[in-house]
């Protein structure tokens, strides 16, 4: 990223989210589409010079306009933003406007529990580009517009979840296509509306379906609502693919929220009552043959502790376009570590 002229403290916040991503588990979003960034800064469509700024604010509240940073920068500016607010107002927003593609959810929601002056709940979500249809619908209308919380404990495992409106992200569609397989039924929809296994029609004309049908809709609008229209950046067919184009920005919207528990209640309270919540949820009677119940985001956790003891896994995708990224900018023989 440095070599395609990002600054180095961008690079760096970069390239911790896509590899902190990596370390949780959640393989379609880290380090595999850092090649595919990379173009995007040396094509314009990502400013490297960009600092994202606040344009107008109030004590609680604030508009951000990421002009065409990375949006991984942005995006971590615009949780800092919120979780600032919070800590003076108890609750904070912050929405973010002509930004790019943020990777995973999470990756800021678990900014906001891990808060080392005050553990906050945080909230993040982001419009896409169409690549969903609506119920009845033929082709794409909406974005799957991704939404994570994050919830913080002291002795249980905090709640971060991280979903896509979508039955499943692109992401995987993607990694089935690499790998020739078809797909389980109920993913994708062909360009007529009808339900297809190929999952090579999904960068021609097919669209992902939404989860439970009006419910991963309905979900759909409101980030739509809340990041797009709201935020004032683009709204469904106005945002452009960052896997497609690479000399514009995809104008995506953010919105990210903050709300500092400690004002509404005391804090030991209010620790004693999410953890008897996750227990309860852990010890929860299990179904034959089920050794272990979770509860979101403890997976990730899990994955991530793995990944410290043992070093983070590469998928065979993420290290071909590693490889290709090296290959690309003249680094391959300055890697610390072998690809294959």
């Amino acid at each position: 990223m440095a070599v395609a002229g990002l600054s180095r403290v961008d690079a760096r916040l970069t390239a911790d989210v896509l590899i902190r991503t990596d370390m949780r588990g959640i393989f379609t979003h880290g380090t595999v589409a850092l090649r595919r960034y990379v173009q995007l800064m040396r094509d314009g469509g990502i400013d490297v010079t960009a600092v994202p700024e606040v344009t107008n604010d109030g004590p609680a509240w604030a508009r951000i306009d990421a002009r065409r940073a990375v949006g991984m920068v942005a995006s971590h500016y615009g949780m800092t933003v919120a979780m600032d607010k919070a800590a003076r107002c108890g609750i904070g927003m912050a929405t973010v406007r002509r930004s790019n593609h943020f990777g995973a959810a999470s990756a800021y929601t678990v900014m906001a529990v891990e808060n080392a002056d005050r553990p906050l709940i945080g909230l993040a979500m982001s419009n896409t580009d169409v690549v969903m249809n609506i119920p009845g619908g033929r082709g794409a209308a909406i974005g799957n517009n991704p939404f994570s919380y994050a919830v913080p404990a002291r002795s249980q495992p905090p709640i971060v979840l991280d979903i896509a409106m979508s039955t499943v992200a692109g992401g995987k569609v993607a990694s089935y296509q690499a790998r020739g397989e078809p797909l389980p039924e109920g993913w994708l929809t062909d360009a007529e509306g009808l339900p297809t296994t190929d999952p090579g029609v999904f960068t021609v004309t097919g669209a992902l379906t939404p989860f439970s049908a009006h419910k991963g809709y309905g979900l759909a609008l409101l980030v739509e609502s809340l990041a797009g229209v709201l935020a004032g950046a683009g709204v469904t067919t106005d945002i452009l693919s960052w896997s497609k184009v690479s000399d514009d920005t995809c104008d995506e919207g953010h919105t990210f929220m903050a709300i500092d528990v400690g004002t509404m209640m005391p804090l030991d309270d209010y620790y004693d009552r999410i953890d008897e919540l996750i227990r309860r949820m852990r010890d929860a009677p299990k179904a034959a043959g089920v050794q272990r119940t979770y509860v979101p985001g403890e997976m990730e956790l899990d994955s991530e502790a793995v990944s410290r003891r043992e070093g983070v896994p590469l998928t065979r995708m993420a290290a071909e376009n590693l490889k290709g990224l090296a290959e690309d900018t003249g680094l391959l023989d300055s890697l610390p570590f072998d690809l294959p």
